[in-house]
């Protein structure tokens, strides 16, 4: 009989090196999102992404997207975030206005009851990032990174973008 020690041991198809940055920075995501839903976006009693809908209009300008900017700020297809408005419109957390310089589009913008959701968000979330990010990183290195992740998520988003069909380490550019 043959015990697991006799079985031949593979080679990783994949190498450390190859996984280490990715995977540091999704289980951080992970952990942290996880984290921020649990003690933040849970009281509310809202899904995350209803309340990432809602502080995407309170950081916009004029606290207003129209649709398709909200659908390229969220990575969603604009069917998915027409969805989510729907839903939030219902649970009157915001509302369509015709956009006066396009009379296809809508602007949505918070209703009071969406600013009162985030007002009762904001604080949790403010405790969360403190605790995880701001006490376990010297300013500077909170800088670095917000940096790196955003010259990180921009190459993807710009991949993605321009069609390319995501082959790791091909550029089909070159």
């Amino acid at each position: 009989m043959i015990g697991m020690a006799d079985l031949p041991v593979e080679p990783s198809i994949l190498s450390p090196d190859t996984l280490r940055p990715s995977g540091a920075m999704l289980s951080a995501q992970i952990a942290l999102g996880r984290l921020i839903e649990k003690s933040a976006v849970a009281p509310t009693g809202y899904d995350p992404t209803l309340i990432d809908l809602l502080v995407r209009l309170d950081q916009a300008s004029s606290n207003r997207l129209r649709g398709v900017d909200l659908s390229r700020q969220l990575l969603l297809s604009p069917s998915h975030v027409s969805r989510m408005i729907d839903r939030a419109e219902a649970a009157g957390l915001v509302r369509r206005n015709a956009d006066p310089n396009d009379r296809r589009a809508s602007l949505v913008t918070l209703t009071h009851r969406g600013r009162a959701v985030l007002v009762d968000f904001a604080p949790r979330l403010e405790a969360v990032i403190e605790r995880v990010i701001h006490r376990n990183l010297l300013p500077a290195e909170t800088e670095t990174l917000v940096e790196l992740l955003g010259r990180i998520a921009g190459a993807a988003v710009k991949q993605i973008g321009d069609g390319r069909d995501g082959r790791l380490g091909e550029d089909r550019d070159r």
